[in-house]
């Protein structure tokens, strides 16, 4: 049984919205500015909140959370996907034979559930704090503005609501069509 294209189009449609926020960061990470803040000045943030693989790999411009998502937009393209249920060959010695199904089920559910929560709550978040409901967002270092940080937050809720949302998604849809 084979996954519908309209569950493969939504868990591509939520993957989307990684987009913004990790051309943000990988700006950033390869020296540019976004958001008003500058390459530099969020490389020596990462030097002093972040540690040694975050800072190695900042350093020769790879984000270490851009790379997590990837991670997990490999998950959930996995879900949604016949290589996602037998293993392709370029797994060597694992080629042909079948994904044992709690294997992407239970890193899918738990990351999907944890990051879609947060992502919903950032982007409830955004127009609360625009309408005047909660107070502004205040710029923590190394931005400069209350707008680059609220601009941030709703990239982030887009990023982790949607690839929560697809991870979900496309687990419920792996658990109906598995077997």
């Amino acid at each position: 049984m084979t996954v519908s294209l309209r569950v493969r189009v939504w868990v591509y449609l939520l993957l989307c919205g990684l987009l913004p926020w990790s051309l943000v960061k990988t700006v950033w990470t390869v020296g540019g500015d976004a958001l008003g803040v500058s390459g530099r000045d969020w490389l020596r943030s990462v030097e002093s909140d972040g540690g040694a693989v975050y800072e190695a790999l900042a350093a020769v411009g790879i984000d270490l959370t851009v790379l997590a998502a990837l991670l997990g937009v490999f998950l959930a393209l996995g879900l949604v996907h016949r290589w996602g249920k037998i293993f392709p060959r370029w797994t060597l010695f694992l080629a042909g034979r079948r994904v044992p199904r709690l294997l992407p089920l239970i890193p899918a559910w738990v990351a999907g559930v944890c990051l879609g929560g947060y992502g919903l709550v950032l982007l409830v978040m955004v127009p609360l704090a625009l309408g005047g409901v909660i107070p502004p967002f205040t710029p923590p270092e190394p931005f400069t503005t209350s707008a680059d940080v609220t601009w941030m937050i709703l990239f982030g809720g887009l990023a982790f609501g949607g690839l929560g949302g697809a991870l979900v998604l496309g687990a419920c849809s792996y658990t109906s069509h598995a077997g």
